[in-house]
């Protein structure tokens, strides 16, 4: 993929999305506040694989004595800006710091909203995580809101005009209720992008930044590459709470630019944490580590597969095909359709070709994550 493939990757697919019939516009995604422990607060966006002309990463509010942590700042300053206004509706506190966990666009371009509304806000990543930001996110934005959104909306009101799906069968009253909504969706989606005015981070971490707040400690680590190469988490030891990012994704992870052995040994250095609330990048909240466990055991058998089919002289192609994921898939999907089509898209489809990178010894030669 070139340059904002994650941000077009995932337009892609919710435009396939099933909607309600009965729906007639769009106003953006909602959200799912939730207090896990005593002044922490999550906010849990309806996707990925919900309604939006793109997704937006979870939200986690750390309210403390005299200022507010945000971890993740959103897909746009329109989303962003209803975290905040949340925000001051729990506390007069100003935000102090506000993490991004890594590159994605999904999880800091509403940086702006933040530094309009609280002028001293710092913003902390990943020292690798700040020239990702500029070399892959930023280096297509301006192709994918300038081209990529108003070419999608064409091709969905051209196969709406026709009645017709992409496979040649002609529309069902669901497919057409589906277009409607979703043209409705990426038509809000095109202001909102235009507004955007990328704002990289101040401060950068490459190992680790410790917070403290009157007695509540904040931990913002790095323990290696992962989802991408400058994963940063946050770990709460007194709440026992871990906010992960993508390195963490539900209901179907996400590989896009991934290291497949570092993701699973990092994982597993979280996993020896005493976390009671786990916070993924995406997705509901996990009270255990049952599926944490299963996207390592997905991880690990995707980078042996693809090891064997290495070993075998076997081209990426080819190694596509050897790779069996099926009964991992089955196991994520339990039959739904849209978590299917993630786990094909979001996960697997680029999770072995960097694995086939990754036992060739070529990862590092190839693009970033």
């Amino acid at each position: 993929m070139n340059p904002s493939r994650h941000l077009l990757a995932i337009l892609v697919l919710v435009t396939c999305a099933p909607l309600a019939a009965q729906s007639t516009g769009y106003d953006g995604p909602a959200f799912t506040r939730t207090e896990v422990a005593p002044g922490v607060h999550t906010f849990v966006f309806d996707n990925p694989l919900g309604d939006a002309a793109g997704v937006d990463g979870t939200a986690v509010v750390i309210i403390n004595d005299t200022d507010v942590v945000v971890v993740d700042a959103q897909w746009s300053p329109a989303t962003a800006r209803r975290v905040i206004a949340e925000i001051r509706r729990l506390t007069p506190n100003p935000v102090r710091y506000v993490v991004n966990t890594h590159w994605h666009g999904d999880h800091w371009f509403g940086n702006q909203a933040y530094r309009e509304a609280f002028p001293g806000v710092e913003f902390v990543a990943h020292a690798s995580t700040r020239l990702d930001m500029e070399s892959q996110e930023l280096a297509g934005f301006e192709a994918f809101r300038s081209q990529g959104l108003p070419a999608t909306i064409a091709d969905l009101e051209k196969r709406y005009a026709a009645a017709v799906r992409r496979d040649g069968q002609p529309y069902t009253a669901a497919d057409s209720a589906m277009v409607r909504r979703q043209v409705a969706a990426m038509k809000w989606a095109v202001p909102v992008m235009a507004e955007v005015t990328p704002v990289l981070p101040t401060l950068t971490v490459t190992d680790s930044l410790v917070l403290r707040r009157g007695e509540r400690t904040i931990a913002i680590r790095y323990l290696g590459r992962g989802n991408t190469r400058g994963d940063l988490t946050v770990w709460l030891p007194r709440e026992r709470v871990l906010v992960m990012g993508d390195l963490l994704v539900n209901p179907a992870p996400y590989s896009f630019g991934s290291y497949l052995g570092e993701w699973h040994r990092t994982l597993g250095a979280l996993r020896a944490l005493p976390a009671l609330v786990v916070v993924p990048g995406h997705g509901a909240l996990q009270r255990d580590w049952e599926y944490l466990d299963l996207v390592r055991e997905l991880i690990a058998s995707t980078l042996e597969q693809a090891k064997a089919a290495v070993a075998r002289g076997l081209d990426l192609e080819a190694t596509r095909k050897a790779v069996d994921l099926t009964g991992f898939r089955e196991r994520f999907t339990r039959g739904d359709v849209m978590t299917g089509r993630a786990f094909d898209a979001f996960f697997a489809a680029p999770a072995v070709e960097r694995a086939w990178l990754e036992a060739r010894g070529d990862l590092d030669k190839a693009t970033p994550g």
